[in-house]
């Protein structure tokens, strides 16, 4: 299957094994119609570069992916084992990492992306991050506050009021989310 002079998809991916990761990353983008090849990679190849060049230089192919192969992708990188054998923890940390990197490009983009992934998946990944209530729990005298509304950071977006667990990430993340719920209210 030609693909435009690139061989199949996953032929440009092909890295020599002297070549240093940015060389690497440099080649890749320099590939001649990127934009038709990204999408169509196997989501494991996608990794596999994200892993040897670095999430953070990675951005113009992520921006280039599918949602359906960037949640793949987050299946991948976002559940690692502390040694071999042991049981996958989700790693709240990727995360961060994650969302400050697309949402470089702007708040509207990550927000246009999270709608398009599965929603289960989305509310897992930001629950590391912050909880969610209904802005009478803050205001009724009668209602035990929970501690993160009495200590920490929070933000009323789309009539819900929501609370740092986290503050890494956070302004990233509620801009994230002002857009969403801007943009994409029945997904928000």
């Amino acid at each position: 299957m030609k693909r435009d002079g690139a061989g199949t998809p996953g032929n440009f991916l092909r890295f020599g094994t002297a070549e240093h990761p940015r060389e690497r990353l440099a080649r890749i983008l320099e590939t001649p119609h990127l934009a038709r090849l990204v999408p169509q990679l196997p989501p494991a190849s996608l990794h596999h570069v994200i892993q040897n060049c670095g999430l953070e230089d990675c951005g113009e192919l992520v921006a280039l992916a599918t949602p359906e192969q960037l949640s793949a992708v987050f299946d991948l990188d976002l559940w690692r084992s502390a040694q071999p054998g042991m049981e996958e923890q989700f790693d709240a940390t990727r995360v961060a990492v994650w969302v400050e990197m697309v949402a470089e490009s702007s708040a509207a983009f990550a927000a246009q992306r999270l709608a398009e992934m599965d929603a289960a998946m989305v509310i897992a990944a930001l629950a590391r991050y912050l909880a969610v209530f209904d802005p009478a729990v803050a205001d009724n005298p009668d209602m035990v506050v929970p501690t993160v509304l009495k200590n920490g950071v929070s933000l009323e977006v789309g009539g819900y009021l929501l609370a740092a667990k986290r503050e890494e990430c956070w302004d990233t993340i509620t801009e994230v989310l002002v857009a969403l719920e801007n943009e994409h209210r029945d997904y928000f």
